[in-house]
């Protein structure tokens, strides 16, 4: 009798709230690995990491500019296939004025990408 009433203490010694998280199987490797290169179990590991302060938060303030240049480039765009469509012609002026916003917005992608991989590394 005093063994079942031991096993019961121990069994409810270990209070909190249980979650569950579902991890796609590359992120659960990732995860399996990480415990495993600071020898700790994937729980604790979770548990640890899920309460480090080391988090740095991205400045994505930029991210308003990159959406209002693709803005930009949609409705040039649609002028340019109105115009098309009206005329069956585009203006090599128009082509090239949208060529270089295009080339501009992916200079700032790349740009803005570069610095995320940078900082998350």
């Amino acid at each position: 009798m005093k063994d079942q009433e031991q096993k019961q203490k121990k069994q409810y010694k270990r209070k909190g709230q249980r979650k569950e998280v579902l991890f796609k199987d590359e992120e659960w490797k990732i995860v399996k690995a990480n415990a495993a290169k600071m020898n700790l179990s994937t729980t604790r590991y979770i548990v640890k990491m899920s309460l480090s302060d080391n988090y740095a938060p991205q400045d994505i303030s930029d991210v308003a500019e990159l959406t209002r240049q693709l803005s930009r480039i949609g409705t040039n765009i649609n002028q340019l296939a109105r115009k098309a469509n009206t005329i069956n012609n585009i203006y090599a002026e128009d082509y090239e004025k949208m060529r270089k916003e295009y080339a501009n917005l992916c200079h700032l992608l790349k740009r803005k990408i570069s610095t995320l991989r940078r900082t998350a590394a």
